[in-house]
This record gives structure tokens, C-alpha cells and sequence, in this order.
């Protein structure tokens, strides 16, 4: 598979990962406007909250194309799937308004969406650096 093709499968992938972290880093301000009171941070967090199940089905899927073939590592395809479970039960826990559960929950939320999208903007080789022709091992 060529560059282009690789780039073709990943772009996707990479795109919607850094989107995800977007609005999963929204909900950390809409929460923190939730203690100030502001006027409709309930609804938008609520509203967000309930699109990011779908956000993190859109992810899971453009991460399978992304490993196979784009190169990618293929963890991302179940850290993705993860967050599926995850984030419905952000908003199941948000809804019975079980707070001890709901704020740990979102901080691993949203830690491992940024780190998978900050890993979403790395090369997507897969080849450690002993595989690469033209590098040195630390076996040699």
C-alpha cells in the first residue's frame, strides 16, 4: 500500500480522534460551569454528553481502517470500543446523578481521549525502530 493510501486510511481516523477530544475537553468546561451556575451548561452537557456515545461509534469504526491497512497500531480500534461502553455509562451514572461515579469516570474519559487522539497524530508505522531498514538496534 502506498503513502497516499495509507494517509487515506488514517486521515479519517486522526481527524475525528482530535474532534472527540474536543468536545470530551467541552464537558470538562460545561462541568465546571455546572458549579458556577451558568445558565444552560446542563443542557449542553447533557447534550454533548449524549452525542459522544455516537462520537466514540464513529471513532471505533474509522479506527479499523486506520490499523488494517493505514498501519496504525490496532489498539485504538479497542481503546475506541471502550469508550463506547464508557461513555454510555457516563450518561447513565450523569442521569442518576451518582457524582462519586460520574466525575472519576470522566476524568478516564477524557485522559484517554486525549491520549488517543495525541497518539491519532503520530506516524502511523507500525515498524518498531529495529525493523526500520537504516536504523541502529540497541541489539547491535
Amino acid at each position: 500500500m502506498g503513502e497516499r493510501a495509507r494517509l487515506l486510511a488514517t486521515l479519517p481516523f486522526r481527524v475525528w480522534a482530535v474532534l472527540h477530544a474536543v468536545l470530551v475537553l467541552a464537558q470538562v468546561g460545561l462541568a465546571g460551569a455546572l458549579l458556577d451556575a451558568a445558565l444552560g451548561a446542563l443542557a449542553w452537557h447533557g447534550g454533548i454528553g449524549g452525542s459522544l456515545i455516537l462520537v466514540a461509534m464513529v471513532q471505533t469504526v474509522l479506527a479499523v481502517p486506520a490499523a488494517w491497512p493505514g498501519r496504525m497500531p490496532g489498539w485504538p480500534v479497542a481503546v475506541s470500543a471502550v469508550l463506547v461502553v464508557a461513555d454510555t455509562a457516563q450518561v447513565a451514572v450523569g442521569h442518576l446523578g451518582l457524582l462519586a461515579v460520574h466525575v472519576p469516570l470522566g476524568v478516564a474519559i477524557v485522559v484517554t481521549q486525549v491520549v488517543l487522539a495525541a497518539r491519532a497524530l503520530l506516524p502511523a508505522d507500525r515498524r518498531d525502530a529495529r525493523q526500520r531498514p537504516g536504523t541502529i538496534s540497541a541489539e547491535h
